[in-house]
């Protein structure tokens, strides 16, 4: 509500003059039940004196609660003195100076500086938060204690009973107005304020919420009071939609961006055009940008000071920006929603509630964690309409909604929860019937009976001082509390425990670690372990058309051939990426997707242009040039700035060592398997073939190994996972004619074939397979079998690398792995989206070509 209107508004009939009057004829209600049945007075109001105005922010709950006290000053059977908690101390000016601008019937007081009851009147108000009266001992608060010149809360409170005086409570923002101190704010509202009537108001329609906030300070709502959203836009007072936006940018340079600054880039664009539409309509308005950071950690560096830099990185003028945490209070904090020099706003997660912001349309989040209550709260900061906006309400769609913008798009669930809860608040007024219904107190059954009334369950149990553990049960079970079974089974595991913990174990018990091997045994690792007793020798089939040894790939020391690499490195890799077009890349387009939370199908799309990171472009651009032990990086950038200098010189491109360092990065960033492309072609001009090592002549299996018609070995033995074991089945079970043998490919065998990889490492494919019509080698055709290709296995970086990787004679490795109903799917690198996709089933046939 705007505190700085001269005149005094009048109430929306919609829903603003229903709900305060739904809630004073819930008062006057309760009023006559106080008459009725004084003796049960602080029942009535725990019980039935609650009232709970459930709306949302910005719909005027400020408003429409003091209304109600002020039309019911005078008409209740006693005058009442209102104490006003409000759940930050931030907030008890912004609600004293609107009950002062639009409830000019209510007499304002301090609670510290007047405590007298003599001149006390009906519809006196207190505005203060809990903190300044609530702690666990009477003393700690000067306002707690009595003085010679002034009374302390709780002595006023009891002498404004004694003169006649009921006493009212108005909590704002239930759900969290107790805060850390919850116990102590608990019992000074029960015992000390101990209200006759109770009127909670909140914006957060959470059920769960409210059952715990009812539970711990001993409440149970009577009346309730909701309106809802639609009502509140409808009224021309909440913004009709919520557009959340996020930004997706090119797989190529999702790596080079810093995403909060492209989230601070895309609040700030948005911010831009509602500044310039504003202009355009002749209103004489400056919009406010919220950004919200992070708690900071111990250590680390400060949020604010990081989000304030970037903003002025952006082109946000630095006068333009105000800060207000916890750590750098702004004293001015409230005013700066009307100060047209303030654009934009950093601030935590603590002063969002209830921030009085109605010139906000733009939310950046760059805090990393967030759920329901952020969407509640925040989402309240911009979905206010500004009285100067109100004449086109409904009719400027940019004008008429909020815009948020999320560091992390997958965050944004506590925006979605937010945006159900608020489009299911139902609008309804439920106000008290005239049927009493209370509990009586203890444990009366006589008492209870006559008043028809329901009998409370006993007190919890107490212990009594120096009682053991069995004279404790004893005395339960006779006073019916505890069954006797209960007391045997108690005692039984505490003796166990003890026994347990003092070392006297049952001997017969097991061992607490059983069957595990002697650590200390020495330990033999032969090359091919010798067979057990059930085992027995398969002799290789020479018969299947076996090549006496597989082909395999070695590389000499890459120090020994490091000089004449590097160079072939650096031209491969100038040949595959057109260094030279990204010279002058400075920017990244990104997509810019927005839809609206309440209105279903509600999107809107456009481009916006994103500065890539030239920090982040050269701390990536390091970490992928380190990915061979064997051959320095210094020396792979320096062959490549050469080389890429000797370019432009050739093209007339003018360009500083700054420029072509850059150009680089992004090039290595933009194209991340290029690079390793380029070593390993570069190296495979020294890669030497062998064929020196014999494929066994035999090898060890169970006697019971089924038989494998196809298999080198002739059965099924060696280490298979599932999919390879099924892989190998299909093989075996081949009609096509094509599969004339196939191999168990094992790793780190000296015999087995393998490829060299641009890591340095080496690749072992886990079937080599003869297939009639191939042109490799004794047809032989290299298969690697993937678990699966759902979870990020199939996808790691070692995989990629892989896949990519050509044998200098068997050629490229087919790939495979299996869907969940047993099917085998073929696997390629998909170069432009930088993964590993399905083309269909695995076919034998495939094998033939070669690829």
């Amino acid at each position: 509500m705007n505190t700085n209107a001269g005149f005094r508004l009048s109430l929306d009939n919609l829903y603003q003059q229903p709900s305060v009057d739904a809630m004073r004829d819930a008062l006057h209600t309760v009023s006559a039940y106080h008459d009725r049945e004084p003796q049960h007075r602080a029942r009535i109001g725990r019980e039935l004196g609650v009232i709970l105005l459930q709306a949302p922010t910005g719909s005027g709950k400020t408003l429409m609660l003091g209304r109600t006290l002020e039309v019911v000053r005078g008409q209740l059977s006693a005058k009442t003195v209102w104490f006003w908690f409000a759940p930050y101390a931030g907030l008890v000016t912004q609600t004293r100076d609107a009950l002062a601008a639009q409830c000019g019937g209510l007499r304002l007081r301090d609670i510290y500086a007047d405590r007298e009851t003599g001149t006390a009147r009906d519809g006196d108000v207190f505005v203060q938060t809990w903190a300044s009266v609530a702690v666990v001992k009477k003393e700690s608060r000067k306002v707690r204690t009595d003085k010679e010149a002034a009374l302390s809360v709780d002595s006023m409170i009891a002498e404004l009973r004694d003169r006649g005086f009921r006493i009212g409570v108005v909590i704002d923002e239930a759900h969290l107005n107790f805060g850390s101190s919850a116990a102590a704010t608990a019992g000074f509202f029960l015992n000390v304020l101990s209200p006759d009537y109770t009127i909670l108001a909140t914006a957060t329609p959470n059920d769960a919420k409210l059952e715990r906030f009812e539970k711990d300070v001993g409440l149970k709502v009577g009346s309730r009071v909701t309106v809802s959203r639609d009502a509140v836009v409808t009224a021309g007072l909440n913004k009709a939609g919520l557009m959340v936006g996020v930004l997706r940018f090119r797989e190529e340079d999702r790596a080079l961006i810093d995403t909060e600054v492209a989230t601070l880039t895309a609040g700030w664009s948005q911010h831009s055009f509602i500044k310039d539409k504003l202009a355009e309509k002749g209103i004489s308005l400056t919009p406010l940008m919220l950004v919200q950071v992070e708690d900071q950690q111990d250590g680390k560096e400060d949020p604010v000071a990081r989000v304030k830099e970037r903003l002025i990185e952006i082109g946000v003028p630095e006068k333009a920006i105000a800060v207000h945490t916890s750590g750098e209070p702004d004293p001015a904090f409230h005013t700066l929603a009307y100060d047209p020099e303030i654009e934009v706003l950093i601030f935590k997660l603590a002063v969002a509630t209830g921030f009085d912001a109605p010139r906000a349309w733009t939310l950046v989040s760059v805090r990393p964690s967030r759920g329901r209550d952020f969407g509640l709260q925040i989402v309240g900061r911009i979905m206010r309409v500004h009285p100067l906006v109100r004449p086109l309400h409904g009719k400027e769609p940019l004008l008429d909604r909020g815009y948020v913008f999320l560091s992390d798009p997958e965050s944004q669930v506590g925006l979605d929860e937010a945006a159900a809860d608020l489009k299911a608040v139902r609008e309804g007024i439920a106000v008290l019937t005239d049927m009493l219904d209370v509990a009586v107190l203890g444990n009366d059954t006589r008492a209870a009976e006559s008043y028809g009334a329901t009998r409370l369950p006993p007190p919890p149990f107490r212990s009594v001082e120096g009682e053991t553990e069995a004279d404790r049960a004893q005395r339960q079970m006779s006073m019916g509390l505890l069954n006797p079974n209960y007391a045997t089974a108690s005692t039984a595991r505490q003796q166990s425990a003890l026994n347990a913990v003092g070392g006297f174990a049952d001997s017969s018990m097991p061992p607490l670690f059983p069957d595990l091997p002697d650590v200390l045994a020495p330990r033999v690792l032969p090359r091919q372990a010798a067979p057990q007793a059930h085992q027995v020798r398969y002799a290789l089939r020479t018969d299947l058309g076996l090549p006496a040894a597989l082909i395999r790939e070695e590389l000499p020391n890459l120090f020994d051939i490091e000089a004449d690499l590097c160079p072939n490195i650096a031209r491969e890799f100038c040949r595959m990426v057109p260094m030279t077009a990204m010279l002058l890349a400075v920017n990244s387009n990104a997509e810019l997707s927005m839809r609206d939370l309440f209105n279903a199908g509600q999107t809107d799309q456009r481009n916006l242009s994103v500065r890539m990171s030239a920090a982040r472009i050269a701390e990536q651009a390091q970490m992928h040039l380190q990915f061979n032990d064997g051959i320095d990086p210094r020396r792979i950038r320096e062959a490549i700035e050469a080389e890429l200098a000797r370019l432009c010189q050739k093209e007339g491109i003018a360009a500083t060592t700054r420029d072509l360092r850059r150009t680089i990065n992004l090039a290595i960033l933009r194209k991340p398997q290029a690079l390793k492309e380029a070593v390993r072609t570069a190296q495979s001009a020294y890669i030497r073939l062998e064929s020196n090592e014999p494929i066994p002549a035999g090898q060890f299996g169970p006697k019971d190994a089924p038989k494998a018609r196809k298999g080198a070995y002739g059965a099924f033995i060696g280490r298979f996972n599932s999919p390879e074991r099924a892989f190998a089945e299909m093989l075996d079970n081949d009609d096509t004619g094509r599969v004339k043998w196939w191999l168990r490919n094992p790793e780190n065998e000296t015999w087995a074939t393998r490829l060299i990889l641009p890591t340095g490492k080496r690749f072992f494919p886990d079937f080599a397979v003869g297939i009639s019509g191939r042109k490799t080698p004794d047809c032989i055709a290299l298969v690697e079998i993937k678990d699966d290709g759902e979870t990020g296995r199939l996808q790691s970086d070692s995989n990629a690398i892989k896949i990519n990787s050509i044998h200098r004679e068997y050629r490229k490795v087919f790939w495979s792995f299996r869907e969940q109903d047993g099917v085998f799917l073929k696997a390629f690198w998909n170069e432009s989206r930088n993964r590993i996709f399905s083309s269909g089933p695995f076919e034998i046939e495939d094998m033939v070509l070669i690829q």
